[in-house]
């Protein structure tokens, strides 16, 4: 029969549990030097390692040959472990009066293999009124041989006069750090397959249960066809990719209620789990606040307030979220009144929108008295452009490919988490605005409906090949036009009346290019100044 992995890899030994060192050394120092308490309460979160602490005290304080707070794991106590001198209650379905009651009546009765016999009480604060008054002056003067191990996620719930007699020890969420080690660990051991990634998203998401962790692990085996991904991890948890986070967050800068209400729509009807995905953008909120802190480069963000404005309203969302039966209200009205309300910099006031309109209008106006005059400065190799624009569409339709224009089409999509990015936010965002409408022979076609996006494009076709190749690693050829002149195209491409062969850019074209990059884009800057707003 197949043993789930938490239950193989839970720890047997003191040095086996993973970050609760403090807890440990105190408890392993209180058998060394025979300053063993009568009674513990283990409080903290689920999955942190109470029950097993729990469990490794009782065996090695019974060990007939304990040596530096270690059992030996020969002697009869060892061996026979777990025994009668052990015994774990389950509080939750045993919170009765007559169980504890149980209990004192047998507690007098002398271990049978070791020195203790060990009460270790479960989820101790579901133990009802009268039963913790029955425990109450047992748990105070027990027989010398008796010790209770209390464990609970509540010990608020639990009476005063009981916590008072007890040694209380508090069990901390163990660290991301501690969680990679531990997973890495059993990777190794069972010669699993999966991606470092992977591991570091299923300690994020195991919020500090070790128990957790190795769960969803296990869970990630069965699912996983071969080796375990990002992607597995987020289908079996119900969480959304990296990429899609920072999409939400670029939304969330735009106010663009319509798409964000949409991700929360789309979020709830694929199962995912809302308050998980509202905290992983709450953590990578903390994360762009960092970057903005170090570096001041940042264009998404004007200042630190805006995120922190953020990061502090979708807290108090999750935490309504956790109170609601229906979280994904919480969510929407999180998207609703960060997309009406206006925050810091992130919005600007209705003055600022007012004065940044008639800077616009004034700049418009500029730039209808002088295109004509600047157009033909740009435009003074506009023979070459018209031919390089004409040959690359050439090379497009002469080779074009759907399915390797549909491939490239979902890959562009990949951008998006690029936008953030200061080295690659203009280029990205003109892309982005632009449509992909032809690919062959590594020839792109890229279509706008606003002309000047067109012309920007085609006089930044160096910086935008090589960013396509740093991310894509692979090379690709460039061009824009505009949605009439392709309309055009496509008719004679649909229609078959010009034949499409493969023409070689020759080298003074090349050169066009390279002098083109160099010398227009102050121009292009003088023109449209910066009241190009990519989208």
């Amino acid at each position: 029969m197949y043993q789930a992995l938490y239950r193989k890899y839970r720890p047997v030994s003191f040095d086996e549990v993973v970050g609760q060192k403090v807890i440990i050394k105190t408890l392993k120092n209180e058998i060394i030097k025979d300053k063993i308490s009568h009674a513990y309460l283990f409080a903290g979160p689920r999955g942190c390692g109470k029950t097993s602490v729990a469990k490794i005290f009782a065996k090695v304080i019974n060990c007939k040959n304990i040596k530096n707070a270690n059992y030996c794991g020969k002697c009869i106590s060892c061996e026979q472990f777990p025994n009668n001198d052990i015994i774990e209650i389950d509080a939750a379905s045993n919170n009765g009066v007559d169980e504890i009651r149980e209990i004192r009546s047998k507690i007098n009765f002398v271990p049978t293999y070791g020195k203790y016999k060990v009460y270790i009480i479960d989820e101790v604060h579901m133990l009802s009124t009268g039963a913790f008054n029955a425990l109450l002056k047992t748990l105070e003067e027990p027989p010398m041989h008796a010790i209770f191990i209390l464990a609970t996620t509540d010990p608020h719930k639990i009476p005063m006069t009981v916590l008072s007699r007890c040694q209380r020890f508090d069990f901390k969420k163990v660290s991301t750090d501690d969680i990679i080690e531990r997973l890495n660990f059993i990777v190794k051991a069972e010669k699993i397959k999966i991606e470092e990634e992977a591991i570091k998203e299923i300690a994020f998401i195991a919020d500090g249960g070790m128990r957790d962790a190795i769960s969803i692990l296990d869970q990630a085996v069965s699912y996983a066809s071969d080796v375990i991904t990002v992607q597995d991890i987020n289908d079996i948890v119900g969480m959304i990719r990296k990429d899609q986070i920072e999409q939400v967050i670029v939304d969330i800068v735009k106010k663009d209620v319509n798409k964000l209400l949409t991700f929360v729509e789309k979020c709830d009807s694929d199962g995912k789990n809302l308050i998980k995905v509202a905290e992983k953008i709450m953590y990578s909120l903390k994360e762009k606040l960092i970057e903005n802190l170090n570096h001041k480069e940042n264009n998404l963000f004007h200042d630190e307030e805006s995120i922190i404005s953020l990061i502090k309203e979708l807290n108090t969302t999750v935490v309504e979220m956790r109170k609601s039966s229906e979280p994904k209200l919480m969510f929407d009205l999180f998207v609703i009144k960060n997309c009406s309300v206006q925050k810091g910099n992130i919005k600007e006031t209705e003055n600022e929108n007012s004065k940044k309109e008639i800077v616009k209008e004034e700049k418009s106006k500029k730039i209808e008295n002088n295109l004509d005059s600047k157009e033909v400065s740009l435009n003074a190799n506009n023979e070459e452009m018209v031919k390089l624009i004409d040959i690359r569409i050439n090379n497009a339709l002469a080779g074009f490919n759907k399915k390797e224009l549909l491939n490239f089409k979902h890959k562009i999509n990949d951008l998006h988490s690029y936008l953030l990015n200061p080295e690659y936010s203009d280029i990205v965002s003109l892309l982005l605005d632009g449509e992909i409408k032809a690919l062959g022979n590594n020839y792109l076609v890229f279509v706008y409906k606003v002309n000047n996006l067109e012309m920007i494009f085609n006089y930044k076709i160096m910086q935008i090949e090589h960013i396509l190749e740093e991310i894509y690693k692979h090379k690709y050829y460039v061009i824009a036009t505009n949605s009439e002149n392709w309309e055009i195209i496509k008719k004679q491409f649909n229609s078959k009346s010009k034949k499409y062969t493969f023409i070689e850019e020759k080298a003074d074209l090349l050169n066009f290019l390279l002098e083109n990059e160099s010398n227009s884009s102050g121009d292009i800057e003088n023109i449209f100044g910066s009241i190009v707003e990519y989208q």
